[in-house]
């Protein structure tokens, strides 16, 4: 009994203990929060740039851009997990951009430069887009939303093509023939009014031929709208070659596979060689009118049909041009530039705007005296043949010197020294042989001087002084045009590749389609010609000369 009532005792002792601490025992409450250090994080004033390929500050059609800009951070913690949130605000046709880019840590104190690309393809359309670029932050420390406004332009196709050619000698050849080399010049234009990429020309070498210089496939690489590329080869055709003429083809490429013309041409065997390669200086041009790029001068294409064909009317044209050639004691400057495209040029006038049939039409480039006189007494005989109805025209460009003492005028052919120019053909002579029969109309035009000046440097000095040849009467029905007068020198226009006098008189020719009378005709051709020399520093004033028996009439002749 006893031992019960400790036991119970102690249960109670023990409860009012633990009943006891319940109720004084405190009640204390922790709040535990993370120290932050933030990013602060700006755009860099003015370092927001939209770049383009082309740099047109547009986004053209089919196009690789990007959004460049750069980001400072002033805070006191890194810029983590950033990200580059872009939207496009408007139309998105075409225009390719990734909406979220994970970019690079910013650090604390530090710069950072970004870039986010931005595409477009074949159906981008002319307009504007806006972008916003928001740079999100995790903890909410974002910079300014920016906004980039940016033009839209559509697909503008380029077009490319060779657009002229020429073939010349390096090496003193009048003609294309066998064994002898001779030079292909090729202009490439884009002629569209997008730019080509990738442009390339492939031209293979037939059977037989050979190329001496230049390559197979040029590449070109860029060409803008109205651009140009002049590309040189030099070939030789060995004896094997069989036919009678060459054809050579160019492939023409560029990027898209589909804006390219290829090109061909036969070239024929014998045919004349022109004397140099044509100067070409490459540009660029904006705006749909683009001309088209030549290697020649505008009088030397777009030759117009004018008078119809007569066949009684015949023509002897010399463009004597490479003394240097037959004479190896001259140097080159004594040439005559151009005058070889003078004499081939104004043939095809005479053969398509003023009426002479091609077979009546004789070219001599380089004419020897032998040439020359044989030449013309052809001429003088199919004059006679034609019983008075014959028309004849005899053109020439070249040396022209007097014979010291008499100043008596003398064409001079390219195997004839200029310190003998009576073994050359006195104009007198020449004159008297045109007018020894009766014809309808006799033209001769000279583009030359008698006063010992020349296109480039004398033939021979004359002890420095030009002097003024001796001008006899012009005799029968013949009409001279001539491209100086006195003791002045007939100069050359560099840039048209001819003649002062042969240019304009083409250029003429070319306007009117060989319409209009003779004293109007050289009433603008001389003025012409004077004030371009002008322009040089020289006096070159054109002048004319009726034969006796035409007199005054000579101003209402026509061609």
């Amino acid at each position: 009994m006893k031992n019960l009532l400790l036991f119970l005792f102690s249960i109670c002792f023990v409860n009012a203990m633990f009943s006891q601490t319940e109720a004084v025992s405190p009640t204390y409450t922790f709040s535990i929060k993370k120290k932050v250090e933030p990013p602060i994080l700006d755009f860099v004033a003015g370092s927001l740039q939209f770049k383009d390929a082309d740099g047109n500050n547009a986004i053209n059609a089919n196009e690789q851009c990007s959004i460049d800009f750069q980001l400072q951070n002033i805070g006191t913690g890194d810029g983590l997990n950033l990200k580059a949130l872009v939207k496009i605000v408007g139309s998105t046709s075409g225009i390719t951009l990734v909406a979220t880019t994970p970019i690079a840590v910013c650090g604390k104190g530090k710069t950072m430069a970004y870039s986010i690309p931005l595409s477009s393809n074949m159906n981008t359309v002319d307009g504007k887009v806006e972008i916003s670029i928001d740079i999100e932050e995790p903890n909410g420390f974002n910079p300014p939303i920016v906004n980039l406004e940016i033009d839209t332009k559509k697909f503008v196709a380029p077009a490319v093509a060779v657009v002229d050619h020429v073939v010349f000698s390096n090496n003193g050849s009048t003609v294309l023939e066998l064994r002898k080399p001779f030079a292909l010049q090729i202009l490439v234009q884009n002629t569209g009014q997008g730019a080509a990429k990738d442009v390339t020309v492939r031209l293979p070498v037939p059977e037989n031929v050979f190329m001496q210089s230049g390559d197979e496939i040029t590449t070109i690489g860029t060409l803008e709208p109205g651009e140009t590329r002049s590309i040189e080869y030099e070939f030789i055709l060995n004896a094997k070659f069989v036919g009678s003429s060459l054809n050579l083809n160019a492939d023409v490429s560029e990027s898209y596979g589909r804006y390219a013309t290829d090109w061909t041409h036969a070239f024929a065997l014998n045919q004349a060689l022109a004397a140099e390669r044509m100067v070409v200086t490459s540009k660029k041009e904006e705006g749909v009118n683009i001309q088209v790029a030549s290697l020649r001068a505008d009088v030397d294409r777009d030759i117009p049909s004018g008078i119809v064909t007569n066949k009684k009317k015949y023509a002897l044209i010399i463009g004597n041009e490479d003394y240097s050639k037959y004479q190896t004691s001259l140097d080159k400057e004594v040439n005559v530039d151009f005058a070889a495209n003078d004499a081939r040029v104004f043939a095809e006038y005479c053969e398509k705007t003023l009426g002479y049939p091609k077979g009546n039409i004789i070219v001599v480039v380089d004419g020897t005296r032998g040439q020359i006189s044989q030449e013309l007494a052809k001429l003088v005989r199919l004059a006679e043949v034609e019983n008075g109805e014959a028309e004849l025209l005899f053109y020439y460009s070249g040396h022209g010197l007097p014979e010291e003492g008499t100043n008596i005028p003398y064409l001079i052919p390219v195997d004839v020294s200029g310190t003998q120019p009576t073994n050359g053909l006195a104009l007198t002579y020449v004159y008297d042989e045109l007018a020894k029969h009766k014809t309808k109309k006799t033209t001769v035009i000279l583009d030359a001087c008698f006063s010992g000046g020349a296109r480039n440097k004398e033939l021979v000095a004359l002890k420095g002084v030009k002097v003024k040849a001796k001008v006899d009467a012009v005799p029968g029905n013949l009409v001279v045009l001539a491209s100086s007068s006195g003791n002045e020198a007939s100069a050359v226009y560099r840039e048209k590749q001819h003649g002062y006098f042969t240019y304009f008189l083409l250029k003429n020719l070319q306007t009117n389609k060989g319409q209009g009378k003779m004293e109007a005709f050289i009433t603008e051709v001389s003025q012409n010609v004077a004030r371009e020399a002008a322009r040089v520093g020289k006096n070159q004033t054109p002048n004319v000369l009726p034969g006796a028996e035409i007199g005054e009439g000579w101003k209402i002749l026509g061609w």
